[in-house]
């Protein structure tokens, strides 16, 4: 399948704090790990917007990377835009999760100037959650599940009548 382009929609949760609060460090990070992974970034543009909200502008002789970053909810958005068709988008996503360093990440993948048909023309999502929020929210779900957990609250009951 000829494609024009390809295009990473990247939202990135609970991402670590210190990452995100110095927005010229995240900058040159995001820079450097882009220039390791056969990427050549351009000038860099930075912009601080209205509600603690910050940009980051990257253009690539292979395309773009616009970074949103919102340090009060440990939240970046980005757009990964990709002209070249023999660059891998995934290095691209694994140097921007070593920056970053989110707990979940959900990715969407969309082919520009695909030519054929509509039906092709469907976004694909992915979602990626680390070992430790996986654990977590299995965890909660567990002990939801738990058959013993009304008996227990029905013993303490119980009990505080019996002591009356």
């Amino acid at each position: 399948m000829k494609i024009l382009a390809r295009q990473l929609v990247i939202d990135m949760y609970d991402c670590k704090p210190e990452k995100l609060n110095d927005i010229s460090l995240l900058s040159a990070a995001l820079k450097n790990a882009l220039d390791d992974n056969d990427f050549h970034p351009l000038q860099t543009e930075i912009k601080n917007l209205k509600g603690n909200h910050s940009m980051i502008f990257l253009p690539l002789s292979e395309g773009h990377l616009i970074v949103h970053v919102y340090p009060l909810l440990k939240y970046c958005a980005v757009d990964l835009f990709i002209c070249e068709q023999n660059i891998l988008s995934e290095k691209a996503i694994l140097s921007l999760r070593k920056v970053i360093k989110p707990d979940k990440i959900k990715i969407t993948y969309l082919c520009r100037g695909d030519f054929g048909t509509i039906s092709d023309m469907r976004p694909h999502t992915k979602v990626k959650i680390t070992t430790l929020r996986r654990i977590h929210n299995t965890g909660v779900r567990v002990i939801h599940l738990l058959p013993g957990r009304n008996f227990v609250k029905k013993l303490r009951r119980k009990n505080k009548g019996n002591k009356k």
